[in-house]
């Protein structure tokens, strides 16, 4: 969908649809001026029984032009997340049409317009499910966002969401191939496309230069697997060489059967969204990199896929990782760690100013938070408070959970190694996993690990990526190249 913004009144706009949010109660928002022909508009509407509930939408044809109503629910209930239902409905309803909306009709409290364009690009952009193709950017439909604000602040907003809404889709079609597709190989070549963009290089590493790298937890996870692992290092140089990258850090199992320990296999379909972490961290390097953000980047992801054979790692087994700390494997199904802990050592090399991983780690952190809110570990309050500021402006939304204290460590104590994979059963399981990473993490550099097991992606007959949290990174990215460059 084509976005545009216009300075003009909504009236002189010709558009095919003009989308008219209004509260229960016909109750218009506080910006919205009262016409007779809106008046005229609104009897009708309620003539036909619509109530206004939130998302709910009714069309309304006159002459011509069309009338999209959209339910904003209660007026004393409006906030963030009534407004993202009501504007996803609002353009699901509205197909391929022409559009034309006031900016300022959709106003949250205590939000700018800026937010407000924000996530109405966001919305426009991700109504549609990349599940069989990519979404085109490119196509015939174009919404009009007409605004009183200055044409540079919303044409800023107007970008900034247009950048996520594409990034977000990036990764929701990778998160949606087919295993058999989307394997570590496949990711590593569309990180080699990536290499088309300015400042930008590539290192693919195979399981040759791993085993040369000394990199045993990705190699012991991918030893039951056809497809063999890679380790995808991506470089953008948008800043001063002296300048330390930020560093992301994605897990990409492309399937997980759980290795010997094998899944139920109820939902075992949906374990090829454990990719999920490296999907998020390819697509925000991308956008990234094609919006020259001012600051210096480097992503990695660990790709591999875990399987059961006759050569796949076991219970038991000690493994040793590209540290040097030997890991006794206490559950094979608990291998995503593996793979971090090796990235997380590797990302030392570029003595970065700091490391966020994303990982769909632990079904524990569903247990703990639920289907909302990602699950943040952060060793620096400074990376934390600044991940939760990212959060609040792109509703992407997190929640500090503790780790890596001494309760949590004992229960990682090994009688045959450093340290076991694994602590006790249904006792803090995604904290235990977070300080489990905490050993391979520099702990003089700031680091973040978010948790996305609960988020990337919707169960269900018809599972889909949510492409969750490309939003919160790219925030964040924005925020830092701001406060870098003043």
């Amino acid at each position: 969908m084509k976005l545009v913004i216009s300075s003009d009144s909504i009236s002189k706009n010709s558009t095919e649809t003009v989308l008219l949010p209004i509260f229960e109660g016909f109750e218009l928002p506080e910006c919205m001026r009262r016409t007779a022909s809106l008046e005229k508009l609104l009897e009708r509407v309620g003539q036909s029984g619509f109530k206004a509930c939130c998302g709910k939408t009714l069309r309304v044809l006159e002459n011509t032009r069309q009338t999209l109503l959209i339910g904003l629910g209660k007026a004393e209930d409006y906030d963030e997340d009534a407004f993202i239902k009501a504007s996803c409905a609002a353009f699901k309803a509205a197909g391929d049409a022409e559009l034309a909306l006031n900016v300022e009709d959709w106003a949250v409290e205590n939000r700018s317009a800026e937010w407000t364009i924000l996530h109405l690009a966001i919305a426009a952009l991700t109504v549609k499910e990349p599940t069989k193709e990519p979404i085109e950017s490119k196509d015939n439909a174009c919404c009009v966002m007409h605004t009183r604000l200055a044409a540079q602040d919303a044409m800023s907003a107007l970008e900034l969401g247009q950048a996520i809404g594409n990034a977000i889709n990036r990764a929701k079609y990778l998160g949606n191939l087919a295993p058999n597709i989307c394997t570590p190989q496949y990711l590593a070549k569309e990180a080699q496309k990536l290499r088309k963009l300015k400042n930008v290089t590539v290192k693919i590493h195979d399981e040759k230069a791993l085993q040369k790298l000394g990199a045993g937890g990705i190699l012991a996870v991918s030893r039951g697997a056809a497809n063999p692992a890679r380790l995808i290092e991506l470089h953008y140089k948008g800043a001063d060489k002296s300048v330390s990258p930020i560093c992301l850090v994605g897990k990409g199992i492309t399937f997980d059967a759980g290795g010997l320990c094998l899944k139920p296999g109820r939902r075992m379909n949906e374990m090829k969204y454990d990719m999920a972490g490296a999907a998020a961290v390819l697509s925000v390097f991308e956008t990234a990199a094609a919006m020259r953000l001012p600051l210096n980047l480097t992503v990695i992801v660990a790709a591999s896929e875990n399987m059961p054979d006759g050569n796949a790692y076991r219970p038991a087994d000690v493994i040793t990782t590209l540290s040097g700390d030997t890991v006794e494997i206490t559950n094979t199904d608990a291998e995503g760690r593996l793979l971090l802990a090796d990235a997380l050592t590797y990302t030392a090399h570029f003595e970065p100013a700091c490391v966020i991983d994303v990982a769909t780690l632990t079904g524990a952190v569903q247990v703990a938070l639920g289907d909302y809110h990602h699950g943040l570990f952060a060793n620096d309050p400074i990376l934390r408070q600044t991940l939760e500021e990212a959060a609040d402006v792109s509703q992407d939304a997190l929640w500090a959970l503790p780790f890596d204290t001494p309760y949590y460590r004992s229960m990682l104590k090994s009688n045959v190694a450093d340290t076991q994979n694994t602590g006790p059963a249904g006792l803090g399981g995604a904290s235990v996993a977070a300080t489990f990473l905490a050993r391979f993490a520099d702990c003089d550099t700031p680091w973040a690990h978010l948790d996305v097991a609960a988020t990337a992606w919707k169960s269900g007959q018809q599972p889909l990526s949510t492409g969750r949290p490309v939003a919160l990174l790219l925030a964040w990215l924005h925020q830092q190249s701001v406060e870098q460059t003043l």
